[in-house]
């Protein structure tokens, strides 16, 4: 941590200054306008100040993903990778690793948030508790990342303006990160109602709504890590209720094509455009997305890193798919859950378009496939300037998929295996053959619990996205007899686990949720062994590496 703060200062030219209009996204900007000559009150700040913040979160966004997955199981690099990304796959990170050795581009984020914060409390009171709290959640989810990835945090709250500042500051004790978990609760918990700043505003393919972080999508993070769950499922219940998110049936999904119900004919069918094209076109998936124009050059480059081969689906990724039974109907099941394709893919698929439905071959050669996402989330564009690109921070299924994860160590597993499984809509809700009044009062639900509104009424599972109408199975997907209720709760963690595995894999989450589960089950080999498996000639070294707590956070 010595002299990181110090170089920040030195940075402050990037870390306290506000974009103008015509360059919002551009890294690289000239027109800036300085510390000293800006302080809110023009009719346009509000939107502004904001811009020097989303330009900075590019500056990690390739960070977030390779920290999130290069070290878990299920992103491997080549032997033409970079010698940066073999150093995270490796967990060998040197000083000058631009992935890794970082940090300071994440203090620069902080500082320019406290700067923002500062001098909105000059805003007339609408404007100013707005930007602030967009500020403070943007600055704790930012926080979070420098915990997880470095094990502490020096916390301040001023803007650093000064060397003597710097100094002072990095003479504080850098905080663990319940300790830092805590702080940034009681920061959060009284803006949580606060409405986002209406930005309007859109650049090309860049919604910048989209742009913001909401409260309580971190909020449940900050729970759910520090083991309160009540809480966590309270904030992303709240959040799926106010903004109406669903896993919507009949939209966004991959079939497998059958002839006369009887068998498969080995093509799939995509509906609503398919599972892969929620990272396309999809707005109604988008949270929370990292973006940049390419009008002025990009700062993330994760579509490029993976189309040349430098990273790829781990053989432990593509089995996940390949070995999930695919449900057609009770008499008609197969292998394979079709978010193979839009995660890894090969680079050609075999296609044809009949009936404006999409068609693709089963068959993906290893030896060509690429991990597409990235290639999904930012199309090729012969154009220099009407482009962006997009890194998804957080989306729908993942958020269902957290609040699965809460309400589970809850002590509901049923109805955290329904998220999944059948979806929790109002029919489903009352069924007590999937959830079991055990778990769920009819009478006094709580809020938290309540999935009686309309706007349910066509949620679906996760799984249903990829592995067919696995609802109406009774073979497969079900929560076998177990001794004991705690059987019961960790048996349906791991399937999380596992479908967190198919649903999020690539997008930067899976290392540190496997820490998550490590942590909360007081087991590191739960971590340990999932990631070391995916390696070959180091298998064990890696493994022995992992057990050790100290090794899963990288070295200031």
């Amino acid at each position: 941590m010595k002299n990181i703060l110090k170089k920040l200062f030195i940075l402050l030219i990037s870390g306290t200054i506000l974009f103008s209009c015509e360059s919002m996204l551009s890294p690289d900007s000239e027109r800036v306008v300085f510390i000293d000559e800006y302080d809110l009150s023009a009719t346009n700040d509000t939107l502004f100040s904001l811009f020097g913040v989303f330009t900075q979160l590019q500056n990690v966004a390739d960070s977030y993903v390779l920290l999130g997955e290069l070290r878990g199981d299920l992103m491997e690099v080549q032997s033409t990778s970079n010698r940066f990304l073999k150093e995270i796959y490796d967990f060998n990170v040197s000083p000058e690793n631009p992935y890794a050795s970082n940090v300071k581009d994440y203090y620069s984020i902080v500082n320019n948030c406290n700067y923002i914060i500062e001098k909105a409390a000059t805003l007339k009171e609408d404007d100013g508790v707005k930007l602030s709290a967009a500020c403070k959640t943007i600055r704790a989810w930012t926080y979070m990342q420098i915990a997880l990835n470095y094990g502490s945090a020096v916390y301040y709250t001023e803007p650093i303006l000064s060397v003597t500042q710097a100094e002072e500051v990095q003479k504080r004790t850098p905080l663990k990160f319940n300790e830092l978990a805590d702080i940034l609760i009681s920061e959060l918990t009284p803006i949580k109602d606060v409405e986002e700043p209406i930005l309007n505003m859109q650049i090309h393919s860049t919604n910048f709504q989209y742009l913001l972080f909401p409260v309580q999508f971190v909020l449940g993070d900050l729970y759910l890590w520090t083991g309160q769950y009540e809480k966590a499922a309270q904030e992303y219940h709240d959040l799926i209720f106010k903004r109406s998110y669903t896993i919507p049936r009949g939209r966004n999904t991959t079939l497998r094509d059958v002839i006369n119900n009887v068998a498969f004919t080995g093509n799939y069918t995509t509906v609503g455009g398919g599972w892969h094209n929620l990272f396309t076109t999809v707005p109604n998936e988008y949270i929370t997305n990292i973006a940049s124009t390419n009008e002025y050059g990009y700062k993330f480059h994760m579509d490029s890193i993976s189309y040349n081969g430098e990273i790829t689906a781990s053989e432990i990724a593509i089995r996940n798919w390949n070995k999930q039974v695919y449900v057609h109907s009770l008499n008609l099941d197969t292998l394979g859950d079709t978010r193979r394709i839009g995660s890894a893919a090969n680079r050609l698929p075999a296609s044809n378009n009949v009936n404006q439905n999409f068609y693709f071959s089963e068959y993906d050669s290893l030896a060509t496939q690429y991990i597409a996402k990235f290639t999904l989330m930012n199309p090729g564009s012969n154009s220099v300037r009407n482009t962006s690109k997009k890194i998804m921070v957080y989306r729908v299924g993942l958020l269902y998929l957290r609040y699965a994860e809460a309400i589970n160590r809850m002590g509901k597993p049923n109805m955290a295996y329904a998220v999944m499984k059948n979806g929790l809509n109002p029919v489903n809700m009352s069924n007590r053959d999937i959830i079991p009044f055990s778990e769920v009062d009819s009478v006094n639900v709580p809020s938290y619990l309540d999935f009686s509104d309309i706007r349910f009424e066509n949620n679906i599972g996760t799984k249903m996205r990829g592995s067919g109408n696995v609802n109406v199975d009774t073979l497969y997907y079900v929560i076998p007899e177990l001794p004991t209720k705690q059987d019961s709760i960790l048996y349906v963690e791991d399937k999380i686990q596992e479908e967190l595995a198919l649903e999020t894999a690539f997008e930067g989450n899976r290392f540190h949720d496997l820490m998550r589960f490590a942590i909360r089950r007081n087991d590191n080999a739960y971590l340990a062994d999932k990631v070391a498996s995916k390696y070959t000639t180091n298998q064990d070294a890696i493994r022995t590496k992992l057990m050790d707590q100290a090794n899963w956070y990288i070295k200031k």
